[in-house]
Order: C-alpha cells, then sequence, then structure tokens
C-alpha cells in the first residue's frame, strides 16, 4: 500500500510538472520563439523529478495530435478546462497510453470519468484512418542515432586525472583525441544529478561547440586579438538534441524548404555583418566564425561573401583540425579550409571558418603607415622621442580605441578568448 501510494503521489507531481514544460514548449513554438529546448526546460533547478517529467513531456507530445484530436471528438476539453489545457492533455496521455496511474487530482479525475468515452473516440478514429493500432496513427517514426556523451572537465576546480578516477568507478571513461580536458562516456549516460556537474567540476557539454574554441587557441596574455563569433542561428544542427521533430511545427516539408526560408536569408544577413565587424578591429589577429546550422546559406555563403573583405584586411582562411576529414561543401576555392561535423560523426552539425591575419611575427607587431604617419604628427608631451617610439605609442593608442570600440558592441554571442582557455 505504502509504495503504491508513492507511486501515485511521484505520478501527481510529474505530471504538473510536464504540464508547465509542455506550456512553455507549446507557447514558444507557437510563436516560433522558444523559451528554451525541451531539455533545457526539464532539467532547470525548479523540476524536482526530472527522469519522469522528461519521459511524460516527450511522450506527450509524440500522442499530442491523437490525445488533442480525442479531447477534441469527445468534448472533454471543454471552457471550464482551457485553462488547464497541457495538465489535462498530459493527464490524458498518461493514463490512456502510459502508466495508467490513477490519483485524486482534479485533472485525473476527469480523466478518469471520461475515460471510456475517450477509448471509444479513438477507436472510431482508428476505424476512420483504417489502421489497426494507435502506434499506426503516429506516422513514421524520426530515428535518432545514438551519440556518445561528451564532457568537458573545468581545470579551474579540479584535474581531468581525478575526474577520470572518479567517473571509471561506474562508467567507461576514455579521454578525447582531438579537445583537451574533455571525456567520452557511453551513450545514454546521465549525469545531470552527479555531484561532479552539480557543483560545476565538469560541464556537459558536446565535442563539436569545444572544437570551435580549441580552434581559436589564443595565446596567454592576449587582450582583444581573438574573436569567437557565434551569432544566433537557425540551430538546425542541434535540431535533433533539441528534439525539435517532436513539436507541432515541425514537418519534413518545413526541413525541406528550411535552408533557404525567409529566416533563414535573414540570420544570413545578419551573420555577413557580424562577421564583418568582428574582423574589422584592428588588434584582433584571429577569428572563428562558428555556428550550429547544417545550411549553406549560413555557413560557407557567408564566408565566402566575407572572404573579400577579410581578405583586403589582412586575413586568410586556415584549416582548424586538419585531420578531420568532413570540410566545407566545396562550392568556393578555399573552402576545403572550413570544417563541419556532423550527427553521422556521432557528433552535433556544426560549423567553422578560421581566419588569421597574415604577416603577424609575434606579439610585437611593426607600425603600419597609418600608425606612423600618426606619430610623425608628432607628440607635444615628448618632443624629443624618435618616431619609432612614438609609432609604438600611437599603436597602443589605437588598441585602447579598439578594446573601447569592442565594449560597446552588440553582436550576438560574441566570446572573448583573453588567456587561451575554453569559455
Amino acid at each position: 500500500m505504502a509504495s503504491r501510494d508513492a507511486a501515485e503521489r511521484a505520478a501527481f507531481f510529474a505530471r504538473r510538472e510536464a504540464a508547465a514544460v509542455l506550456r512553455r514548449v507549446l507557447r514558444g513554438d507557437a510563436i516560433r520563439r522558444a523559451a528554451g529546448s525541451i531539455k533545457s526546460l526539464v532539467y532547470s533547478p525548479t523540476v524536482r523529478n526530472k527522469r519522469a517529467t522528461f519521459a511524460l513531456v516527450c511522450q506527450t507530445l509524440k500522442y499530442l495530435p491523437i490525445i488533442k484530436e480525442v479531447l477534441g471528438s469527445s468534448g472533454v476539453l471543454n471552457s471550464k478546462w482551457k485553462k488547464q489545457e497541457e495538465l489535462v492533455i498530459v493527464t490524458a496521455y498518461d493514463i490512456l497510453f502510459g502508466q495508467g496511474i490513477a490519483v485524486s487530482g482534479s485533472a485525473e479525475q476527469l480523466i478518469m470519468l471520461h475515460k471510456d468515452t475517450l477509448r471509444r473516440a479513438l477507436e472510431r478514429i482508428c476505424a476512420k484512418r483504417k489502421v489497426s493500432s494507435v502506434e499506426d496513427l503516429l506516422g513514421k517514426k524520426t530515428e535518432v542515432k545514438p551519440k556518445p556523451r561528451f564532457l568537458r572537465v573545468n581545470t579551474l576546480k579540479t584535474t581531468t586525472e581525478s575526474v577520470v578516477e572518479e567517473l571509471s568507478k561506474i562508467h567507461m571513461v576514455d579521454k578525447d583525441d582531438m579537445v583537451p580536458d574533455m571525456l567520452v562516456l557511453p551513450p545514454g549516460t546521465d549525469l545531470h544529478s552527479h555531484q561532479l556537474v552539480t557543483n560545476g567540476k565538469v560541464f556537459l557539454q558536446g565535442k563539436a561547440s569545444c572544437m570551435a574554441a580549441v580552434a581559436l587557441c589564443p595565446k596567454p596574455g592576449w587582450k582583444v586579438r581573438a574573436i569567437l563569433l557565434d551569432p544566433s542561428c537557425s540551430g538546425s544542427g542541434i535540431s535533433t538534441e533539441r528534439l525539435d521533430y517532436l513539436l507541432p511545427s515541425h514537418s519534413r516539408d518545413d526541413q525541406d524548404d528550411a535552408s533557404t526560408s525567409s529566416r533563414v536569408m535573414k540570420l544570413s544577413a545578419f551573420q555577413k555583418k557580424a562577421l564583418s565587424h568582428a574582423l574589422s578591429f584592428p588588434s584582433v589577429e584571429r577569428v572563428v566564425y562558428s555556428t550550429c546550422s547544417i545550411h549553406q546559406a549560413e555557413n560557407e555563403d557567408v564566408v565566402n561573401a566575407i572572404l573579400p573583405l577579410a581578405t583586403s584586411l589582412g586575413f586568410e582562411l586556415v584549416t582548424p583540425f586538419p585531420q578531420w576529414r568532413r570540410r566545407g561543401l566545396p562550392v568556393f576555392e578555399g573552402s576545403e579550409h572550413l570544417l563541419r561535423t556532423d550527427p553521422e560523426d556521432g557528433l552535433e552539425g556544426f560549423f567553422i571558418a578560421l581566419f588569421v591575419r597574415k604577416a603577424v611575427g609575434g606579439d610585437a607587431e611593426e607600425p603600419n603607415e597609418d600608425v606612423a604617419a600618426e606619430a610623425q604628427r608628432g607628440d607635444a608631451e615628448e618632443p624629443n622621442e624618435d618616431v619609432a617610439v612614438k609609432a609604438r605609442r600611437a599603436q597602443a593608442r589605437r588598441r585602447r580605441s579598439g578594446v573601447r570600440a569592442f565594449s560597446s558592441l552588440r553582436l550576438s554571442r560574441m566570446i572573448l578568448c583573453p588567456n587561451g582557455g575554453l569559455l
């Protein structure tokens, strides 16, 4: 009896937590402005029973069209329950297709009262569609290839060796061969509640996103000389991880047209402006342009459009991770320097382009003609300084000016890497 009561209480709270997440997911999807991915919403601190809530949300979304049709045809979801529509939907899924555990909540009582009516409505829908089971109503399933669990060690709090020693007690752990301080665990490994994660000693982070920071490779002591530009993008490379295929707005036709949609074109225009601006700072020596998109319009097309400007500013494309086999789409000369990752590689879909300023000889820079001319104009405070000293002082002033300009910049998620570490 005690175990049954505990199960009913767990189901009661899980349904309400799932309904709260479902409400935010559906509202965000309706206006194409998500409050967060399903996973990020479920794994927020406010959700207590994360595992049960995640399963309920995913399964409810999977059955959502059927549940809505059943509730609509039976007249159960009337105006009285509209404000609690998501809770009714979650409860209907759980009782009709899930665990079937009923408790004394009002939504549970509603579904149990009309359970037979709902089942008859479901049978009529199956007969109308000429299918023999509910599974046949679900249509084609999206196959999700399992990916390894990657995590990055926070070396400010611990060491990679100590994390490996700790996790090896319960999991098989390997060190990644490309990204420093990144560990690889078997697919499906759940570490969200592990103390190493909760105390910030490790971060659950995909390998592809870490590769962008490693490609930047700033030198210790650099200030505003390396920029990782991660602008707003369609996120098409991580749509599977975000479980977008479960959302009502997702359809095969939408995916087929996504690469040329007006939204992607607007994003591409913004990305070109952001990349142009990042390359324009006089003290910058390395710029990584990275997206989590698979669309050419947001990747190769952006780089190709900005390449003439980059060349005029003294930049060239350099190959990050030469050992990586998947490169950019062959749509322009030099695209072999670009890098792509793909779900086929067991990673998210990411894109990386690395721009490096040519003829940069270490930390000391030779003054250019403009700086020398500025120095020649004189310095009232130090009239006896030679031209070389004045040029160096003028160069320093320009760099400080660049720092001030950068501090006021409002590009989307532009990240500075001043000390060589991963952000």
